[in-house]
């Protein structure tokens, strides 16, 4: 079943908008708390490593910039 443009045009208002998540249930997904998952091994490494050669590539624009005034 494909769905057009002019399947939604109901859709006109906030209200509509919320009487169209009441009924289609869609508030039930924001209900559940989500938990983050534990970084842990190599994951937690790489995490590490990435954010070093953030700061220092960071640094090194830094002082290209300075090297340029």
């Amino acid at each position: 079943m494909e769905l057009k443009q002019d399947d939604y045009k109901f859709i006109k208002t906030e209200e509509d908008w919320n009487r169209f998540v009441k009924r289609e249930k869609l508030l039930e997904y924001a209900a559940k708390p989500v938990k983050r998952a534990k970084i842990k091994g190599w994951v937690k490494f790489a995490f590490v490593v990435i954010r070093i050669y953030i700061i220092i590539m960071v640094v090194l624009v830094f002082l290209g910039f300075l090297h340029v005034l």
